[in-house]
């Protein structure tokens, strides 16, 4: 299986085998849609998937985020950030479970929820609820609210 640094990234498939080259493709938008794991080193790592979409747009979706290392604190915003940098696309995050940070039982949609709010991701699609940027403000109140952070936004 080969890993490749890119961008100060390292990046392999999640699932079978890819070339250096293949791997590379993907990275940079004329690959097919694959799911690759990547990690950067004392920071976080997680699962992805590229793709186009119909007009032409790169599409990054975010199956699952871990911050690691000794300072988590805005790890998090930052490898958000990183990933829209990189790929200079729209980022979905599909199910995400559980980010892991100092309290590994500390359920990540209220995480999720700011995130979306301030512009770190474009959607947010998991079993608890769906966040979209047709919502109203009105729809987002309520979900808040059923998170419990209806008071600290």
């Amino acid at each position: 299986m080969a890993d490749i640094e890119w961008k100060g990234i390292i990046w392999r498939a999640a699932y079978g085998d890819l070339s250096v080259k293949e791997l590379l493709t993907i990275l940079k938008g004329f690959g097919p849609m694959e799911t690759l794991e990547f990690e950067k080193p004392g920071s976080f790592r997680g699962q992805l998937s590229l793709s186009l979409s119909e007009d032409g747009n790169k599409e990054i979706t975010l199956y699952h985020l871990e911050v690691v290392g000794a300072q988590r604190k805005g790890k998090g915003r930052e490898a958000l950030a990183c990933l829209k940098r990189l790929f200079k696309g729209d980022l979905y995050v599909e199910d995400p479970g559980i980010i892991r940070v100092k309290n590994a039982n500390l359920e990540s949609l209220p995480f999720w929820i700011k995130m979306f709010q301030e512009g770190y991701i474009d959607s947010l699609d998991s079993e608890e609820c769906s966040l979209s940027p047709k919502m109203s403000k009105a729809e987002i109140d309520k979900i808040k609210a059923e998170v419990g952070l209806a008071h600290k936004s």
